[in-house]
């Protein structure tokens, strides 16, 4: 590592991995910095690798057909998205075994670093054929693979990004997850984190620095919905107005309580959330019977900025619980761009960081209050400075930042 400058890693490539993939539902922390870097560097993004299980249970869905050849023989596995990014490609690894259900111990340890070998010798041949053999290696959030790397794979520099508390997930994260991520981070040069309260679990728990590294938006396509007048979605045109949506993933994070209590405290206020819907097993409200409460599914993140520009407000309805309080959410900055008023509860430190921009509260009744209000009071004024933090907090910026914690980790 030392016979290397701060600009010579700024020309290297640079391996991603995270649980997310490039083409999944909703947009991901993971994917978004991955198009960053790419912009000036080749970047392998590492889909989620598939299991057998996967692959069985999955094998008619799109996802699985296209990706079948690389899967089961490692053929098509890496392929340019130039639409995406300059030098950007997505690397499809071939199948693993489910290896999350065995109790931590021997085999366990075993087939997980098979798991691995196979994984890195994927990447290792992805790099091959860019013609490239030193790599900055980037865990986006997946302590399931490598956070013990295989002794073929030797990456220039190794960094750990965490991006949730998976200490405070579903079982099947946290089984296995939680342990190897104080792995990752003891094995990782530069460790990261999008939450000031991850950074302080997260070095007491392993006794390694932590930086902050918090989220962002891709403001260029964002401010879309602040600076131009965009065509209505087709699957707004029959809600009335006026509109409050959501955009993400409809899962455990959201107060399903508080949204009920939402719709039923402004019955003429059409609340509209966008993305794909994991509320199974979250709640007992039968969401569907909210005659205000409407779905779109889930959207692609390069069409989300249509429907901000056509809500009238924007709303994060989290829990605060022990997953909430570690989350620095990626689509606050997206909100913030499009110039539209928030109203959020105050999960965590970070997005309580950004009042008074946006409005903060937590029972129902408040926050339906809180609604109100903001239509009722809302001017340009008020809609520009949104903007201007929005312009503040762009991947851009977070990837310069990058650059300078990883010069001050080994002082270049």
């Amino acid at each position: 590592m030392n016979h290397f400058s701060i600009s010579q890693l700024k020309q290297l490539p640079i391996v991603m991995t995270s649980m997310s993939r490039w083409d999944g539902d909703f947009s991901s922390a993971s994917w978004s910095l991955a198009k960053t870097f790419s912009q000036k560097r080749p970047v392998l993004y590492v889909d989620y690798p598939f299991t057998l299980i996967d692959f069985f249970r999955e094998r008619s869905t799109a996802a699985v057909r296209k990706r079948k050849a690389a899967l089961l023989w490692g053929r098509s596995s890496l392929n340019p998205l130039p639409d995406f990014g300059r030098h950007l490609y997505a690397l499809t690894p071939p199948l693993t075994l489910p290896v999350n259900w065995l109790p931590r111990g021997r085999v366990y340890r075993f087939l997980a670093k098979w798991n691995d070998r196979r994984l890195a010798n994927s990447i290792i041949e992805g790099l091959k054929r860019i013609n490239e053999k030193e790599f900055i290696f980037f865990n986006s959030f997946n302590p399931l693979y490598m956070n013990h790397v295989p002794p073929n794979f030797k990456p220039t520099v190794s960094v750990y990004q965490s991006r949730d508390n998976i200490r405070a997930l579903e079982p099947y994260l946290r089984k296995h997850g939680a342990a190897n991520e104080i792995q990752a981070i003891r094995n990782a040069d530069l460790n990261l984190a999008t939450s000031r309260q991850l950074q302080t679990d997260l070095q007491e728990l392993s006794g390694k620095e932590v930086a902050y590294f918090p989220n962002a938006a891709d403001f260029d396509l964002f401010k879309v919905a602040y600076k131009k007048e965009l065509p209505l979605p087709e699957e707004l045109k029959d809600i009335p107005r006026p509109m409050i949506g959501y955009t993400g993933n409809i899962c455990h994070r959201l107060d399903y309580d508080l949204i009920a209590g939402i719709c039923a405290a402004n019955p003429d206020i059409s609340l509209v959330l966008v993305g794909p819907r994991n509320h199974a097993g979250h709640t007992r409200i039968d969401l569907d019977k909210i005659p205000n409460l409407y779905f779109t599914g889930p959207r692609k993140i390069e069409q989300l900025p249509g429907f901000l520009s056509h809500f009238d407000l924007l709303i994060l309805p989290f829990l605060c619980n022990d997953v909430t309080k570690s989350i620095y959410p990626l689509k606050i900055n997206e909100y913030l761009a499009s110039g539209k008023p928030v109203v959020a509860t105050p999960f965590s430190a970070d997005i309580r960081s950004f009042f008074p921009l946006i409005r903060l509260q937590k029972d129902a009744s408040s926050f339906a209050l809180a609604i109100r209000q903001e239509l009722d009071n809302d001017t340009a004024e008020k809609s520009e400075k949104r903007y201007l933090e929005a312009s503040t907090n762009t991947w851009e910026e977070r990837e310069k930042h990058f650059w300078e914690l990883l010069a001050q980790t080994f002082s270049l």
